[in-house]
């Protein structure tokens, strides 16, 4: 369902987007918005792909995976935060 909604575009953009409309490209203003915003969807779209390969490329440099003892990692993470492996267990089931 569409909706209505008024943006100030200022000068530049107004008139900008007057000369698509007149020079044919777009029929209506709002064609020339709605198009704008898709391109800015799919570009913010690519760059979150981007973003995402980056970091599997970096995962994947990185090496093969070392084991680790997530046991381990839950006492140093608690004696961080100052809690003592009695209190846990004290709190369980709250």
């Amino acid at each position: 369902m569409a909706r209505t909604m008024t943006i100030d575009l200022g000068d530049e953009l107004r008139e900008f987007v007057e000369s698509l409309v007149e020079s044919g490209d777009y029929r209506t203003q709002s064609e020339v918005v709605r198009d704008s915003l898709r391109l800015l969807r799919e570009k913010q779209a690519a760059s979150q792909l981007e973003t995402l390969r980056h970091l599997i490329k970096q995962g994947l440099e990185s090496g093969e995976p070392k084991p680790f003892d997530g046991e381990a990692i839950l006492r140093r993470a608690r004696a961080r935060v100052g809690i003592n492996e009695t209190d846990d267990h004290d709190n369980a089931g709250r």
